[in-house]
């Protein structure tokens, strides 16, 4: 019986016995990373995933509420800056009994199609990274619905640590919350200014010399205004953001309802998913 390991002391084959058929060589593999890469987490936004592989539920959400807030801090002083207020309109019944000048609108076409043009331009600086921070908060609530509650335990930290890390967690959505329900109210002023200037630009329809307008151009107008404030250029629906006394309630106690939180987390999913 030959020895087996005739081929590993010997150069060549044993006499009497055919050299055996040269394979080829096959590279070995080398030891692969299986940390998912940023563009597998999210192509889009990596910030939306900044958490690490294998941490801990309540981890994760401590990451996203840190991702949110210093997404947050340049977010917050851009609000300031574009200051909405400034162009809020009486609208609706309290127009007919509250009389507040009008400083600074319009008295001309043109001046009307600038002020348009400027309110367009915060509306789209305040959605596009709402959005981002929208997503962000998105995936922080869905872990906290999901895993978080009297029963949650860790096996790396203690039962005290655990809890001021869910109530750190808890503070934090509820923080985004009111950030983004700030972010709304900005909005929603802007949309209504929109359409109040709109409103004015009708009047200049047909009416000749430097002040005429075509029907045209304000439908125009009208239809790119509707495209944006309804969120079909960001695929996002702001108005979700916009709480009732009861969500604000809610807020000041810190009150968090599973069951009222997976229909919020079911509806914020759904602020997504626009259609025209």
């Amino acid at each position: 019986m030959s020895n087996p390991y005739d081929d590993l002391f010997n150069e060549g084959p044993p006499k009497n016995q055919p050299a055996r058929e040269q394979l080829p060589e096959v590279p070995i593999p080398l030891p692969q990373n299986n940390e998912p890469s940023k563009e597998e987490l999210d192509p889009n936004n990596e910030t939306v995933n900044p958490i690490e592989l294998g941490k801990e539920t309540l981890d994760e959400i401590l990451d996203y509420n840190a991702a949110f807030n210093q997404k947050a801090e340049e977010f917050s002083k851009l609000l300031s800056e574009l200051s909405a207020i400034d162009h809020k309109e009486n609208t609706g019944i309290l127009q007919y009994f509250v009389v507040i000048p009008e400083k600074g609108r319009p008295e001309n076409l043109q001046d009307e199609k600038i002020y348009n043009a400027l309110l367009s331009s915060k509306f789209e600086r305040v959605i596009a990274p709402m959005a981002e921070l929208a997503n962000i908060h998105l995936e922080a609530i869905k872990r906290f619905n999901e895993d978080i509650d009297d029963d949650y335990y860790s096996i790396e930290q203690s039962d005290g640590v655990v809890q001021i890390n869910k109530k750190l967690a808890l503070e934090g959505i509820n923080l985004q919350r009111k950030i983004l329900a700030d972010a709304a109210e900005s909005l929603s002023i802007l949309e209504t200014a929109l359409e109040v200037s709109e409103g004015r630009l009708r009047d200049y329809i047909n009416t000749g010399g430097t002040n005429n307008i075509s029907a045209a151009e304000v439908a125009l107008l009208t239809q790119k205004r509707s495209t944006l404030t309804r969120g079909l250029l960001h695929q996002f629906d702001y108005s979700f953001f916009t709480i009732n006394l009861l969500d604000k309630t809610a807020l000041t106690f810190g009150v968090h309802l599973k069951e009222t939180s997976a229909q919020y987390v079911n509806k914020l999913a759904r602020a997504f998913e626009i259609s025209s």
